[in-house]
């Protein structure tokens, strides 16, 4: 299955690619190129990234939740939740 975000980074491609605007025109043309948010593509992997990046340096877990939802603009809950998998390892994986 093809996504948005499939199609975005083609074009992306394309665009670096290409050694004109014109391949662009004759390629995409008259299209609408639909460009997800930053939130649903990119923003959970930035916060598990920096919530590894603090434990590894010694920072409390808890200390790095707070931190890393006032960066974002997040509710420390909703920081937690996106970090439970790290926090919370699964014994079935």
């Amino acid at each position: 299955m093809i996504t948005t975000v499939d199609i975005l980074e083609e074009f992306f491609q394309k665009v670096k690619q290409s050694e004109s605007i014109s391949d662009i025109y004759r390629e995409y043309g008259g299209s609408s190129i639909y460009v997800p948010s930053y939130k649903s593509v990119c923003r959970n992997e930035d916060i598990l990234k920096d919530y590894n990046k603090a434990i590894s340096n010694g920072e409390a877990s808890s200390q790095a939740i707070r931190r890393i939802a006032n960066e974002y603009d997040l509710s420390v809950s909703q920081v937690y939740a996106i970090t439970k998998d790290v926090r919370e390892p699964s014994l079935f994986d």
